[in-house]
């Protein structure tokens, strides 16, 4: 998936313009158009890309056309941007992320006395509560490492929206079909030595 921005901000005169070229191209598989109203009401995760402007989401007909797309751009009419937005590696391969607590962990910031940088005895505590509670296709443990390995898939090209680098996190990714996986992990892990946080994934 790819995000066009415009560099001063898309207005309704120029808009057209730059969508008249975006669909001439052909590595751009679908395209959505949004105003600066609609724009307003987007999801946070596109806000803090383009800010709240009019923008066009598409989608590449291949990850490896997007380089190519970005050379069609510079044809625009007016300065455009093309940014990367990554697909969640983990995205159909777990159901729940369980972030572990690591040096420079914002859970240190709060006031609690059970957190502490995660040890492999709480990683095996972690996973036993997990299996005790939800049904349990598949367990995950992502290292530092492999963190970083993920985080730099995301932007091969140098078109995102975050400079990728060494990533300091952990964490347990589970697959599962038990329904409110999430809730009952959340609960069951809270104050939980070694844990940061629990999320759902995307």
């Amino acid at each position: 998936m790819v995000l066009q921005c415009s560099v001063e901000g898309l207005t309704p005169k120029t808009q057209p313009a730059v969508e008249k070229l975006l669909r001439s191209v052909p590595e751009i598989e679908s395209l959505t158009a949004y105003s600066k109203r609609q724009a307003e009401g987007a999801p946070p995760e596109m806000s803090n890309v383009c800010g709240v402007q009019a923008h066009f989401v598409g989608m590449a007909r291949e990850a490896s056309d997007i380089p190519k797309i970005s050379k069609e751009l510079a044809k625009s009419p007016v300065p455009v941007n093309l940014v990367r937005i990554p697909y969640n590696f983990w995205t159909g391969k777990a159901d729940v992320q369980v972030v572990l607590t690591v040096a420079g962990s914002p859970i240190f910031e709060v006031e609690n006395v059970e957190a502490r940088i995660a040890t492999e005895k709480d990683r095996e505590v972690i996973v036993e509560k997990i299996l005790q509670l939800v049904d349990v296709d598949k367990i995950y443990y992502e290292d530092s490492a492999f963190a970083t390995k993920v985080l730099t898939s995301y932007c091969p090209d140098g078109l995102c929206s975050f400079t990728p680098g060494p990533v300091d996190q952990e964490a347990i990714y589970v697959k599962t079909d038990s329904p409110g996986a999430v809730e009952t992990l959340k609960k069951a892990l809270d104050h939980t030595p070694g844990v940061d946080y629990v999320f759902p994934v995307w």
